[in-house]
């Protein structure tokens, strides 16, 4: 029995950051990334096989109980040795495919009033396909069993519905992806990270487990148009010229051209993270599926257009100089926006773009207003149009239905405003609103905010799922940890691809920067940190969510690209912020 989906690495951005930057020992100090710390990541391909080991027989209650432990770590993963130190009642209701607990260490197994018990150290949870679900809590730390007698043998007759595996092991033998479903209007795919095993079966794990449908945490924030009631079947083979043959069975029917477009979309987009997979075929219950264009097989690079970017490639730049609006492109230089926030004098102090570069908005008046107003000189040139003020508001972010989240400082009561349109209202965060907020970004296709919170301890940086209810009213749902409070500052925060955030730390004014990019979900087994060390007077970081878009520390005088090294020169007006649209 091999164990649902759910569960394989790093997505490429991170891979592609910790290769880069693996080689930065030999860089002078003087540049601005001085030291890289990160996880030398192995080919875990190569993680050796496990056996596992029957019951022995006349084994004592404790054995038993850890045999059985130790048998779900059987490589590559298979139940059913597993299933023998369980009674034959218990061996047929077992589902350890419901979820994953991961341990860090534990205590040795004891007996007590004739329970068997496993106290874990501590753990962390993933759902049933493969979601990060956090910690344990106190008294999921505590396994018990009840054994008892079946054929002469101890036998265990309550298992948990679980795989339970240490750190160690899981670490050397998953990854975290994306399963790409849409956000509720089927303009942009959202990814939703997930653990897969390594192997030669990424394609079907990668599949099977966006067939399941979103995760628990994400169901009503997004969508998938992959029917319900279809599976894969035994597996999805790849031949040798990369094409992935889809052979779905089942009663679900694909009933619309558009349905069908939007479902090769998200095939594609999550495919296409198997280096294998270049391009796909899919058939339902023999039936090949229609191919945009007649074309005999879909390229995953052939939905483009619905990628979590959004519009614009996620590769313009803009900024301020001088209080004024600047833009241009990664190898061009910043010039003055022809729009009105792009005029001499314009005073701006924070500035955020749409995905699309339409649309600026932009905080003046020393940090107590906000305006909205087009980055382009427009026939009309209107006025910019005053959205809220007599708040101290930090820089604003956009999402791709062109909604503008705003954050108010409050000492410790922050409010988030959402501006749609012209409608202007507050939106509860939990985590964020009321709290000491000082930061908050909205992903592309505008289903997670990242704040940080200041507390005694450190910044800690928090993250919540937005859903749009049948309504149409906005909601942000309960708040989750990405990085507990260490002791530091967060001076600035960026998307570094679809489900990566960017933090520039700080433990001390005197301390130099680290440029950490952490998972937005909060995972922090299977997902190492990348650290990389910048010196100098560093403003703050411009990041993407498009995965292979440099990511640059912000001076007054250059930005540099982190990995590249690369220094591109602000010009004579220097530059006080500078970010990605959107």
């Amino acid at each position: 029995m091999t164990h649902p989906v759910a569960r394989r690495g790093l997505v490429a951005v991170l891979a592609v950051l910790a290769l880069a930057l693996s080689g930065c020992v030999a860089l002078p100090t003087s540049g601005p990334v001085v030291q890289t710390r990160g996880t030398d990541h192995a080919d875990t391909r190569r993680a050796s096989d496990i056996d596992a080991r029957p019951p022995d027989p006349g084994a004592s209650r404790t054995e038993v109980v850890a045999g059985f432990l130790d048998a779900m770590t059987a490589w590559p993963v298979q139940t059913s040795v597993a299933k023998e130190y369980l009674t034959d009642e218990a061996a047929a209701g077992w589902d350890p495919e419901q979820e994953t607990i991961i341990y860090s260490d534990s205590l040795p197994v004891r007996e007590q009033a004739g329970t068997v018990s496993v106290q874990l150290a501590s753990a962390d949870r993933l759902d049933a396909v493969g979601a990060w679900r956090g910690a344990a809590t106190a008294e999921e730390l505590s396994l018990d069993f009840r054994v008892t007698i079946e054929d002469g043998e101890y036998r265990i007759a309550d298992p948990i519905d679980a795989l339970v595996v240490p750190a160690s092991w899981f670490r050397q033998r998953y990854r975290q992806v994306s399963l790409y479903y849409f956000d509720p209007l089927a303009q942009i795919l959202v990814p939703e990270p997930v653990f897969v095993p390594e192997g030669d079966q990424l394609a079907t794990s990668l599949v099977s487990g966006l067939l399941t449908g979103p995760p628990p945490l994400a169901q009503g924030v997004v969508r998938s148009f992959l029917p319900a009631g279809l599976s894969v079947g035994l597996s999805v083979p790849v031949d040798d010229d990369g094409i992935a043959d889809i052979a779905l069975v089942g009663e679900g029917a694909v009933t619309s051209p558009k349905e069908a477009e939007l479902m090769l979309a998200q095939l594609a987009w999550t495919l296409r993270q198997d280096p294998s997979v270049t391009a796909l075929r899919v058939s339902v219950d023999g039936a090949d599926l229609p191919l945009p264009d007649g074309v005999s097989e879909y390229s995953v690079d052939a939905a483009a257009s619905y990628g979590p970017a959004g519009p614009g490639g996620g590769r313009a730049l803009h900024g301020l100089a001088q209080g004024r609006l600047v833009g241009g492109t990664v190898d061009g230089e910043l010039e003055p926006v022809t729009g009105a926030f792009g005029d001499e004098g314009a005073g701006l102090v924070a500035v955020a773009v749409t995905p699309d570069s339409e649309w600026a908005a932009a905080v003046d008046l020393g940090g107590r207003r906000v305006r909205r107003a087009p980055v382009r000189e427009t026939t009309s040139q209107p006025t910019p149009q005053t959205l809220l003020t007599g708040g101290a508001y930090a820089r604003p972010t956009w999402d791709n239905a062109g909604r503008l989240w705003v954050l108010e400082r409050r000492g410790a009561d922050a409010v988030v405003w959402l501006v749609e349109d012209d409608r202007v209202r507050p939106v509860r965060v939990p985590g964020i609103t009321g709290t000491r907020a000082r930061e908050l970004v909205v992903s592309r296709d505008g289903t997670r905010l990242v704040g940080v919170v200041r507390t005694p301890d450190g910044d800690r940086v928090v993250g919540a799922r937005v859903m749009v209810g049948t309504d149409g009213e906005v909601r942000a749902r309960r708040p989750f940890v990405v990085r507990p409070p260490e002791g530091s500052r967060v001076a600035d925060l960026a998307w570094a691809g679809p489900i990566r955030v960017a933090l520039l730390t700080r433990t001390a004014p005197d301390s130099p920067f680290e440029v950490d990019v952490v998972a937005a979900d909060g995972a922090t087994v299977g997902v190492e940190p990348l650290s990389t060390i910048v010196t100098g007077k560093v403003l703050g970081l411009a990041a993407s969510p498009v995965e292979d878009a440099p990511m640059f520390a912000v001076y007054a005088d250059r930005y540099v690209d982190l990995v590249r090294q690369e220094s591109h020169d602000a010009g004579p007006a220097g530059l006080t912020q500078l970010d990605y649209a959107g």
